[in-house]
């Protein structure tokens, strides 16, 4: 019966004035804009040009699969459908349609494919439920546990339903008082911080990236939840243990049925504590991450990495290893820097952490407390980011390539692109990133600039969010719009998502 309900939901018909107010709203989300970015599309290598492979026939597209040469499907992410593009054309009718909920960064957020596919022809696909049952950008029209993992079967042609993998918090209310608390300091619910991203890693295990939801508990370093005076809950929903209400600021690690792996770091701490929050935990391969919108696997190593966007500072780009607790909300970017970080957040820009039932004026303000007020589950391991921006630069999607079809300069080189456009921000608002990785393929490469050799970019001359001072030499393009997904084709070259521009470009050798 729970099957039939949910597949129902893949067969309605569209509202049309619901999907009119989807394209409206689409302003707030990712948080993002329909509008092309301002700024002219450049690439500051000219060894390399950008061409344009789609630029229409999608809406909002949020990522990019390759089923073949010149054969692909796209995500919409507001629309709800995965489009095929057939030899640059897009192919009149979806092969799947999803009655999505896309308010702010909701919707259809990722799509990949089994990694024997398609001998096994199965496409994992992540998404936002809407209640209603019809597209919908309506903040409250979402099942509490509404984001979505499910399996489709492919035919050659259109994708239908096999399985649900698993259902994680979407709902947000934390505009509605708890039980013993006074009053609460949020005006409205939300529907961010979904993250969304997912990965095969080379081990075949499906790497799902869940943002915080604004959940203030276990995995956000939190050991009672965000109220100085009992009941020690994080909301209506209770909490602060990962109960499926509050699996949320972590990447999970499950087999290709949504199983959960015997090897993975928690499986034993899990294991003890039984029930609920124990199956939760054992799926958890890091935490303590707040929110992002890239990973990739270094293709050489295997490593995870990973994009982490700041509230208002420190953006940050880290090598996950198996275990890592990221510090989320105790700091963010390098523990050395907590009284910085500090000091930002509670006197610039909005002073507060999302959901203000934390605020930022009960953070650590030395590293010693920061570090002695994580919560460690056995086994865990913090480690610093490989690299953080000191004011939010937004960064998005992201690739390793592969070989050396872009040149042998770029060969193993991560690209990372960004979560607004020029046109929302300015600054470096859609902008392309290229960095190198040390011989050992541990770290980055910052050795370009000597005033990255602490590796964080100080941004020093404005305190402003989008200013990209002592990352320079790592830009490598401007004018891209939101880049939620960055891919590298079967042909080597690289295939860049702008769901603002509703185009998907193409990065490749000069002639």
């Amino acid at each position: 019966m729970k099957h039939t309900r949910s597949v129902s939901r893949y067969r309605r018909g569209r509202n049309g004035l619901l999907t009119a107010l989807t394209l409206i709203g689409a302003a707030l989300a990712w948080p993002g804009s329909v509008q092309a970015d301002s700024t002219p599309l450049q690439l500051l290598d000219p060894s390399l040009q950008v061409s344009t492979v789609v630029s229409v026939g999608l809406s909002q597209p949020i990522g990019i699969v390759f089923l073949g040469s010149n054969d692909f499907l796209v995500p919409e992410k507001s629309s709800g459908q995965i489009k095929r593009v057939t030899n640059g054309v897009v192919q009149a009718m979806p092969v799947l349609d999803l009655a999505v909920n896309s308010a702010s960064e909701r919707g259809l957020l990722s799509v990949v494919l089994h990694p024997n596919f398609p001998t096994q022809p199965y496409v994992y696909v992540r998404w936002t439920e809407s209640l209603s049952g019809v597209d919908s950008n309506v903040t409250a029209d979402v099942p509490l546990l509404g984001n979505r993992v499910d399996r489709f079967t492919w035919d050659g042609s259109t994708l239908s339903f096999d399985m649900n993998l698993m259902r994680l918090r979407a709902r947000q209310t934390d505009n509605i008082a708890t039980s013993g608390h006074p009053g609460t300091n949020n005006a409205n619910e939300a529907g961010n911080h979904n993250g969304g991203v997912m990965r095969f890693g080379p081990d075949g295990k499906l790497y799902v990236f869940m943002g915080d939801q604004g959940r203030r508990g276990w995995l956000q370093n939190l050991a009672n939840g965000p109220f100085l005076t009992a009941p020690q809950v994080d909301d209506t929903f209770g909490g602060p243990a990962p109960g499926n209400a509050h699996l949320a600021g972590v990447i999970l690690r499950v087999n290709d049925d949504g199983s959960t792996p015997a090897d993975n770091p928690f499986y034993a701490a899990g294991a003890s504590l039984g029930g609920e929050v124990g199956q939760n935990i054992q799926k958890i391969y890091s935490y303590g991450h707040r929110n992002g919108f890239g990973m990739a696997f270094d293709p050489q190593t295997g490593y995870l990495w990973e994009t982490e966007n700041a509230d208002d500072a420190y953006s940050e780009v880290n090598r996950v290893v198996p275990g890592m607790n990221g510090g989320w909300i105790q700091f963010a970017g390098p523990i050395s820097r907590v009284r910085d970080w500090k000091t930002i957040e509670t006197t610039q820009f909005n002073q507060t952490l999302q959901q203000v039932r934390y605020p930022p004026t009960r953070a650590a303000y030395t590293p010693a407390l920061a570090q002695a007020r994580l919560f460690m589950l056995p086994g865990a391991v913090y480690k610093d980011p490989e690299l953080s921006w000191r004011y939010e630069i937004g960064p998005s999607g992201t690739a390793f390539v592969s070989g050396t079809a872009l040149g042998v300069a770029y060969a193993g080189s991560l690209w990372i692109g960004s979560a607004r456009a020029f046109s929302q921000v300015g600054g470096t608002g859609g902008s392309l990133y290229r960095l190198r990785l040390t011989p050992d393929r541990l770290s980055l490469d910052l050795s370009a600039d000597p005033r990255l050799a602490d590796r964080v970019a100080d941004n020093l001359f404005r305190a402003q969010k989008f200013e990209g001072t002592e990352s320079e030499t790592l830009l490598v393009g401007r004018g891209f719009g939101i880049t939620p997904s960055i891919e590298q084709g079967p042909d080597g070259a690289l295939y860049v998502v702008s769901l603002s521009d509703n185009v998907i470009y193409r990065i490749a050798p000069s002639p």
